[in-house]
């Protein structure tokens, strides 16, 4: 891992998988610049929340994630254009595209955006936060294996066991994009914070092939990264809104 300051026009060899830090905490007018840059489709979206404050977040969200694609596609963030897949994954229109997988995750008033140049990539953030009936949802959502594990840990290390296999198991369905799909399909070894993925009870991915890895971006969070190629090196950058 090597940690950068912000390029203007970030280089992205087919080896790294950026990843950049954002607060959704921005100022009213950074709010109205991004909100100008979405389009008519996004600012419905935006209009559709019961509550200003989760409206505040997804203007900034959708924002600085344009604002980071244009960066690398050398795009003016209001130009571009986005096309779904079948579970509602988005992806830069193929005009744009130029090989570029990404994936956002936000959680609070953090957000990450992964990029890199591969055939998917996942990213998924979570706030460490307090877990009633901890045992049930590991007991129902993941593998026998990954339960026994957990229940097996002193009570201060499940909560962030639990994140920590959370994170990894989402990172990698938004790798696929395949959108509903069963976490205890996914089985993964997790010890000092290194995540292994063991076996994914799925015809189509095979365990060896995924890089995946766990990582701490503030203390209160756990985020792990996912894609479908290994030997990636990560690359953190820190977005400013200036």
């Amino acid at each position: 891992m090597k940690y950068d300051g912000e390029p203007a026009y970030p280089a992205l060899p087919d080896t790294e998988i950026h990843i950049w830090q954002a607060s959704l905490a921005v100022s009213s007018r950074a709010l109205r610049q991004f909100a100008l840059t979405l389009s008519l489709d996004e600012q419905k979206r935006a209009d559709r929340f019961r509550f200003p404050r989760d409206s505040h977040r997804f203007i900034a969200s959708r924002g600085i994630l344009r604002s980071l694609l244009g960066r690398y596609v050398q795009t003016p963030p209001e130009q571009l254009q986005f096309c779904y897949g079948a579970n509602g994954k988005p992806a830069l229109a193929n005009e744009l595209a130029n090989g570029l997988a990404f994936n956002i995750s936000h959680s609070e008033d953090l957000m990450l955006c992964a990029i890199a140049r591969c055939g998917g990539v996942g990213i998924d953030l979570e706030h460490l936060r307090p877990i009633s009936h901890l045992d049930a949802l590991t007991e129902r959502f993941f593998s026998s294996e990954e339960h026994a594990a957990i229940h097996a840990l002193p009570d201060e290390a499940r909560l962030r066991s639990f994140f920590q296999h959370w994170t990894c198991k989402e990172a990698l369905i938004k790798a696929t994009g395949e959108g509903l799909m069963s976490l205890s399909a996914i089985t993964l070894q997790i010890n000092d914070d290194v995540a292994k993925l063991v076996s994914w009870n799925h015809a189509e991915h095979a365990a060896g092939s995924w890089f995946l890895e766990l990582f701490t971006p503030t203390p209160a969070y756990i985020a792990a990264i996912a894609a479908d190629a290994r030997g990636r090196s990560l690359v953190f950058l820190q977005w400013d809104a200036g």
